[in-house]
């Protein structure tokens, strides 16, 4: 008999224990990983997700346009100058770079806490979690104030030009008067006996210049306005004419600088920003933003690094959550910057929480207070 009742009072008490566990389970909070599938009758609780950090780059960029001339090919014998731009060509300079962390909700670590479906009287427990405005929790059992900063929706690589060239590239004295009037001598001989008498005729006509004669036209023109310049400010007028002697020389340098574009060119300079945006996760550190052609005419990379500073390797990462514990993160600090060429042409450190580890931490009757952009555990208190 002995024998029997052993194994009765064995069978007993683990019932007595699956009961008691069911009870216990039922007066605690269970936190799960969101799957998307509906919750069963009955099922009451919350979502929420831990944070993490996306970067906004801001590339600020010069657009050099090279025109040549309508006249270069006449520089050399006209201007006797060798420095003109012979082809068309477009290159780019990187100006500056900024780089803007934004904290958004993580959806890779979204998660379900299903509420307690029965209360004891006897051990009230706490019941507060406060959520941030996009969705990750701040807290539980404190009233915490949400000080993270709005967020931006710029869209990823949007590009914005300003242009600080008013004609355009164009050369407004190219459009000169190519017209000349010829007029042609006719003579005609006329013999009354010994004596020869020569008459004169005189056609006029209209004929168009080349481009050649265009261009000797336009050199004449620039050493005429430099004459001009030379008398006006060496007083070969004789005349104080005060502040409109500043505004004379300024208006013939305006004007030769015209006529000498037609032989040596112009340049256009546009800037041009774009922005980009960068999610870093693990295996995913590197990005190539943009190439460009440089004024050496390669092809140069612009390309964002992110090298983790503090691996938390000695940290061993939580998949499932015991009853009564939250999710949370470690977060871990990297150096994150911008490449061109090989040379870091800007660089600075951000704390990222998607490179770090999510560990759990008992709830119970504590206080417990995350960090709105990192989900970092920053205050615990066990009563």
């Amino acid at each position: 008999m002995r024998p029997r009742n052993y194994f009765l009072n064995m069978i007993l008490l683990v019932a007595l224990l699956t009961a008691f566990g069911q009870v216990r389970a039922q007066q605690q909070y269970m936190v799960t990983r969101a799957t998307g599938k509906k919750l069963l009758p009955g099922t009451t609780g919350i979502y929420y997700a831990l944070p993490k950090t996306v970067f906004k780059v801001h590339l600020v960029m010069e657009e050099v346009r090279q025109i040549p001339g309508p006249f270069a090919e006449y520089a050399q014998k006209y201007l006797g100058t060798d420095n003109y731009i012979k082809t068309g060509a477009t290159y780019y300079k990187l100006l500056s770079v900024k780089v803007e962390p934004v904290t958004v909700a993580d959806p890779s670590h979204a998660y379900f806490i299903e509420f307690p479906r029965e209360r004891s009287s006897k051990n009230p427990r706490v019941s507060s979690f406060q959520l941030s405005s996009d969705g990750e929790l701040i807290g539980y059992g404190f009233k915490i104030e949400d000080k993270k900063d709005e967020k931006s929706g710029q869209t990823s690589s949007q590009i914005l030009v300003y242009s600080n060239d008013m004609n355009g590239g164009r050369f407004s004295m190219g459009a000169m008067y190519s017209r000349a009037q010829q007029i042609d001598t006719l003579v005609r001989k006329v013999t009354i006996d010994t004596v020869t008498i020569k008459r004169f005729k005189f056609r006029t006509s209209w004929i168009n210049l080349t481009p050649e004669e265009q261009a000797n036209d336009a050199a004449q023109l620039i050493h005429k306005i430099r004459t001009n310049r030379f008398n006006l400010l060496t007083g070969y007028q004789e005349v104080n004419y005060g502040e409109g002697i500043k505004y004379m020389d300024d208006q013939l340098k305006k004007l030769e600088d015209e006529y000498l574009a037609l032989f040596l060119g112009k340049e256009t300079r546009t800037t041009v920003v774009r922005n980009f945006e960068f999610d870093p996760e693990k295996g995913h550190l590197t990005k190539t933003l943009m190439q460009y052609i440089a004024k050496s005419g390669n092809t140069e990379a612009v390309t964002l690094n992110v090298s983790p500073m503090n691996d938390m390797e000695n940290i061993s990462s939580a998949t499932t959550a015991a009853p009564d514990e939250l999710f949370y993160r470690i977060p871990v600090k990297a150096s994150v910057s911008v490449v061109v060429e090989g040379n870091a042409f800007y660089s600075d450190i951000f704390t990222i929480p998607q490179l770090g580890v999510v560990t759990t931490a008992a709830m119970g009757n504590s206080h417990i207070q995350l960090d709105p952009s990192t989900g970092a555990l920053v205050r615990i208190i066990s009563e």
